[in-house]
């Protein structure tokens, strides 16, 4: 028989134990001191009891065979020729390209046959238990310091002209914007893609917090706040701005950048320099934490993201802008710009918007 490290697994440090996370077996294993030895044995493939091997004393050599075999038995070794083996080998195949962390991702957090849910009363009583003690957080950012620019409402007639139908045939990703600059009314619009629905003020949130909105969230927690970065609005200053929805106003930001910076944060992308105004997406953590702890919870982070844009894709089908959404950004210049902290806000995304040509 022989054996070799598994490939779908990884090793992190806790409270001073160095623990093996099986993402595919959803198992963490504490492990031993002494215990990296054997790993590092078996980076190739090799027979258990060739640890002995590892050690001139033939006390440890035998210590290091008992661990090899329990390795075995949890999946940090795995057999040759095995079906867990054949597993990771397809695995492998199929997520190379993507890296490690990728793949301890994914498998990490995919649910099991044995996964349990509890049913939507369940949980809505569990949370308003947990309010009592534990309030959930805000839904929307601080507006900070400055003084906010309150916005116009925008007018129902121009999205009402379009038909749902048309919106959605014509909702095209255009890398070109014309030189005329985009109206606040316009960009008023688009921002009401991330206004709540209902209620209709902060102070009429209900104990779980859940706030809804005209793209669907999960849980109702909307962690996607929206930031404007205003290149060629009329009537703004050019510079960043938080999107405060429940009062429908920007508050400025002491973020400002010119075109060559704004290029590369976008990831290099020259279409970028034409353009009127960024959506830039990000999403707090804690607002889906508060309700599921669990670390699936990451993906729903990314959904809602996708929904919310493409909202905002539909809205400017209807208002006639071109727009384009794009993830290829250097978050580190992003969270300069807005001044989030990438433990707590995590960049996500933004949408580029402008006039026609």
């Amino acid at each position: 028989m022989l054996v070799r490290v598994s490939s779908c697994g990884t090793l992190y440090w806790s409270d001073g134990d160095v623990v093996w996370d099986d993402h595919l077996g959803h198992r963490q294993l504490k492990l031993a001191e002494g215990t990296e030895r054997v790993l590092r044995w078996f980076s190739s493939w090799r027979e258990p009891e060739s640890v002995r091997a590892a050690d001139e004393n033939p006390e440890i050599g035998e210590r290091l065979v008992r661990i090899a075999r329990a390795m075995i038995r949890y999946d940090v070794l795995v057999v040759k020729g095995s079906s867990r083996q054949q597993r990771e080998e397809e695995i492998l195949r199929d997520w190379g390209p993507w890296g490690a962390s990728a793949r301890a991702f994914h498998f990490g957090t995919r649910s099991l046959r044995e996964t349990e849910f509890t049913t939507s009363e369940m949980t809505a009583k569990t949370l308003l238990e947990k309010a009592k003690a534990s309030p959930p957080p805000s839904p929307v950012r601080p507006s900070g310091e400055h003084d906010a620019i309150a916005l116009p409402e925008p007018s129902p007639e121009p999205l009402n002209a379009i038909a749902l139908g048309d919106a959605l045939n014509q909702r095209r990703s255009v890398r070109e914007f014309g030189e005329e600059p985009l109206r606040l009314r316009d960009l008023s619009a688009l921002l009401t893609s991330a206004r709540p629905t209902r209620p209709e003020t902060h102070s009429d949130i209900p104990a779980t917090g859940n706030v809804f909105k005209t793209s669907p969230s999960g849980g109702a927690r909307h962690p996607t706040e929206v930031y404007v970065y205003a290149r060629n609005v009329e009537g703004l200053d050019q510079g960043a701005y938080h999107y405060d929805g429940f009062r429908h106003r920007l508050t400025p930001l002491d973020g400002k950048i010119d075109d060559d910076e704004l290029i590369a944060l976008a990831g290099d992308q020259q279409w970028t320099r034409n353009a009127g105004a960024l959506l830039i997406y990000t999403s707090v953590i804690e607002r889906n934490q508060w309700k599921y702890p669990m670390s699936r919870t990451y993906r729903v982070l990314l959904m809602d993201v996708g929904h919310l844009s493409q909202t905002v894709y539909l809205m400017a089908a209807a208002l006639g802008l071109n727009v384009t959404f794009t993830a290829a950004l250097r978050d580190e210049l992003v969270e300069d710009l807005l001044g989030c902290d990438p433990a707590s806000e995590l960049v996500l995304g933004m949408s580029v918007v402008g006039t026609r040509l």
